[in-house]
């Protein structure tokens, strides 16, 4: 049987067995709880997976439950937070998002470098110090380059790919990044992706500027 049979066949035993669960709940409300979550799991569990085959190279879907075939690496299935900690690696996710993009454009004639992804908060303080000296304030400067406890560089969830060069060839990864889940995250630097998709759903809107994540951060800190 055609493994995406066997996908489909598959998710109607679960939706069935959902569905059942369903239709014998009664007024306890422990077991309408207990009830509800397993359908959430369950709806969890049949989403789309994309994995990609780096000997093709290729994507090709699967299920959040039934995982990825052996030889090929799971894009994951949900965009990737930011989050507070520096970070000692780039995120695994995010990296091979980059690697399956990399290998598919590539494969088509389009060169995608990865040309600054993790970075320690002194490397970012550095930068950030000298993009201030550069715009002559703070406020200037946070629209290109942000502070390292608000930066998505040393939380290893950002990267920048053909840096000052090959911006036609970075077009083709804002194009097609959103199939990866890989997104261009501002509109003013053509060079900037994040996680911030599912793989194949549509990319949320860009925002102007790096600032806005300042504006973010600071609503959200006590």
């Amino acid at each position: 049987m055609k493994r995406w049979w066997v996908e489909i066949v598959l998710s109607a035993i679960v939706l069935i067995g959902a569905s059942v669960q369903i239709f014998v709940l009664n007024s306890d409300s422990s077991k309408f709880s207990s009830t509800s979550s397993s359908v959430s799991t369950v709806l969890s569990e049949i989403r789309t997976l994309f994995c990609f085959d780096p000997a093709v190279p290729a994507l090709e879907s699967s299920t959040v439950a039934m995982g990825c075939p052996e030889g090929t690496q799971s894009l994951g299935a949900d965009p990737v937070p930011s989050h507070p900690e520096e970070a000692a690696t780039l995120d695994s996710i995010l990296a091979i998002r980059f690697a399956a993009a990399k290998a598919i454009a590539n494969s088509e004639g389009i060169s995608l470098q990865l040309t600054s992804g993790l970075r320690s908060k002194t490397v970012q303080a550095r930068l950030f110090a000298d993009e201030v000296k550069k715009l002559g304030s703070e406020q200037e400067a946070i629209k290109w380059v942000l502070p390292p406890d608000i930066s998505h560089h040393p939380q290893g969830t950002a990267i920048d790919v053909n840096y000052n060069f090959d911006r036609p060839s970075t077009k083709w990864l804002e194009i097609n990044g959103y199939k990866f889940g890989l997104c261009r995250a501002y509109a003013n630097e053509w060079w900037h992706f994040e996680a911030l998709t599912s793989p194949g759903k549509k990319c949320p809107p860009m925002k102007i500027n790096a600032s806005v994540d300042v504006a973010q951060y600071e609503s959200s800190t006590p």
